[in-house]
């Protein structure tokens, strides 16, 4: 099976494509990022091994979430399902929705692969980071203007080694989890194939992830500039209007590239 290019417009188009699985049961999408953002902002609190634990659960999280999609796209109309739950019955079925992934005993051995690896290359890169020590105080002192070529270029160099690494890590998880729950892939050959989807859908991939990183961006200046709670509302409302579009984006995306 050979992942199919496409030109850089889709990147777009599977933004605006997410609108139609997002509309058919809105209160359920809604649901699932609440519960989702709420044990974010939780485990983010908690120094280092949260952030961890989160890298661990999300791919089991995605495998819900993604089967919800494939189960709206079926649906002709959504409203009657939606209509007929009432408020306790939104809240009951986003939280089923989004656990799934974990009572599906095919799909959870493999995903959790996909996530122990994951977490691995994070905490290696993240280590990494820190021995090139990237984020410190060479880049300010180098936009400022205060330091020399010798002290700000191999900051920058130690900086661009860490981003190629966690570009390639999203490119390598990016189908992973899509390609074992509906291809039946095995987890090592889904990396593989991921990571070459991402290769020969480059260009759309930057146009579709182009909007997120801009707003990933601006919520960590956001988190970082302002006091507690602040930043973790700010944190909370950005990704509660965000997620549901990134995660309907990438359902959309897979289909193009792997139809």
């Amino acid at each position: 099976m050979k992942p199919k290019s496409n030109a850089a417009r889709r990147g777009w188009s599977w933004i605006v494509g997410s609108w139609s699985l997002l509309r058919k049961d809105w209160a359920l999408w809604l649901g699932m990022t609440l519960v989702y953002m709420v044990i974010a902002v939780a485990l983010k609190m908690i120094p280092f091994i949260g952030v961890l634990i989160l890298i661990l659960i999300s791919p089991a999280m995605l495998a819900g979430v993604l089967h919800g999609a494939r189960d709206l796209e079926a649906l002709v109309h959504g409203a009657n399902i939606r209509d007929a739950r009432g408020a306790r019955g939104h809240l009951h079925c986003a939280v089923r929705q989004l656990f799934s992934g974990f009572t599906r005993e095919d799909e959870l051995l493999p995903i959790m692969v996909i996530s122990t690896l994951t977490l691995s290359a994070a905490v290696i890169i993240e280590i990494l980071a820190q021995l090139l020590k990237v984020g410190g105080p060479a880049l300010p002192a180098m936009i400022a203007g205060s330091v020399g070529p010798a002290v700000w270029l191999p900051a920058l160099l130690s900086l661009l080694i860490v981003l190629a690494l966690q570009v390639a890590l999203v490119m390598a998880i990016f189908y992973a989890v899509p390609l074992v729950l509906f291809k039946k892939e095995h987890p090592l050959p889904a990396i593989e194939k991921s990571f070459r989807a991402c290769m020969h859908n480059a260009l759309p991939l930057v146009v579709f992830g182009l909007p997120f990183a801009i707003i990933s961006t601006i919520t960590d200046l956001l988190y970082f500039a302002l006091d507690f709670p602040k930043d973790y509302l700010v944190l909370f409302v950005l990704g509660l209007i965000t997620l549901p579009f990134f995660v309907g984006g990438l359902y959309r995306s897979y289909e193009d590239v792997f139809s």
